[in-house]
């Protein structure tokens, strides 16, 4: 008891606070720390960086949840209307932003402030398009949809991960109208923006005849046949003493191990950041390997990416 005390009366001088004794033997025994990504490793302060929308790029500037910043196109090209797409931003959202405070998600602060650069008035157009019904965000299908009632139709908002909804789409927005999905484009400007440790959150629509839409089914059947408007970039740097922190943990024989529902490549991304160095395996790949090959193989994984909470306690257990 006296040793534990000692312990912790040290840690007290370092700003550790310890409450139980226990602890202070708990953690000297620590052998892996296994640390979600977004506001641990990460600042947790989202802010739009890059848009892809009619086959174009285009670059945000501005910083956390204000309005000051501008949309401009990546080649110096003229701005299109870039409504269809900053619709979906404000209106498949829960999230409020009250003198640039945050009230909500902060991956959802994002779409609201990128809106608010683009010129939308956002509380008359949660007016003018009121939600009839939606489809909250759940990690098993990792999607939001909003159903607005607008005439005599029914327009469904969505934004989720890319390859959630990829599967889900048939067609995209183009200059000229709705267009067959060319889904080899999708996924390589996904993938270039999360090499670049963006999250990226694809935005699409539905229309529906409102005499056609009975909001007492089944919502998810909804879901499908939608049309692709574009793709949000979104960064979250990492925590300054992060880095700092893994560094430390390593030199005390401590592995970290990044656990995350990130797309994959921005989960290397940030990681190859932070200094955590090994494989990088996805929920999927968990899914297909046993327990042994898993043990097998777990010390040498440093990120595991596109995880559902399943997994999250299946690791710690083969841990």
């Amino acid at each position: 008891t006296v040793t534990l005390a000692i312990g912790m009366h040290r840690m007290a001088q370092h700003r550790a606070i310890v409450k139980k004794l226990a602890a202070v033997e708990t953690l000297g025994c620590t052998t892996v720390i296994c640390s979600d990504k977004t506001g641990t490793l990460t600042v947790n302060q989202m802010t739009a960086r890059a848009l892809f929308f009619h086959g174009r790029r285009f670059v945000v500037s501005g910083e956390g949840y204000g309005s000051t910043g501008e949309i401009e196109a990546a080649n110096g090209g003229s701005l299109p209307d870039l409504n269809a797409m900053l619709y979906p931003a404000v209106l498949a959202n829960d999230s409020r932003i009250r003198d640039t405070q945050l009230i909500g998600d902060p991956t959802e602060g994002a779409l609201l402030a990128l809106a608010a650069k683009g010129g939308i008035d956002i509380d008359r157009l949660t007016i003018a398009r009121p939600r009839i019904a939606e489809i909250p965000f759940d990690s098993s299908h990792k999607f939001q949809a909003s159903f607005h009632h607008v005439g005599d139709k029914v327009w469904v908002y969505v934004k989720g991960a890319p390859d959630v909804l990829l599967l889900r789409a048939t067609r995209q927005l183009s200059p000229a109208g709705e267009v067959a999905l060319e889904e080899g484009v999708w996924i390589q400007e996904n993938e270039r923006l999360a090499a670049a440790a963006m999250r990226v959150l694809v935005l699409a629509v539905k229309i529906i005849p409102a005499a056609d839409f009975d909001p007492t089914t089944d919502l998810m059947s909804y879901a499908t046949d939608l049309t692709l408007v574009g793709l949000v970039g979104i960064i979250d740097p990492p925590r300054p003493e992060a880095r700092d922190a893994i560094a430390l943990c390593g030199q005390a024989g401590i592995q970290v191990k990044m656990i995350t529902g990130d797309h994959r490549v921005t989960a290397a991304a940030i990681a190859a950041e932070l200094g955590l160095r090994g494989e990088v395996l996805e929920g999927r790949e968990l899914d297909a390997m046993g327990q042994q090959e898993l043990a097998a193989r777990i010390d040498h994984i440093a990120v595991f990416a596109r995880v559902a909470p399943e997994h999250k306690v299946r690791i710690v257990k083969v841990l």
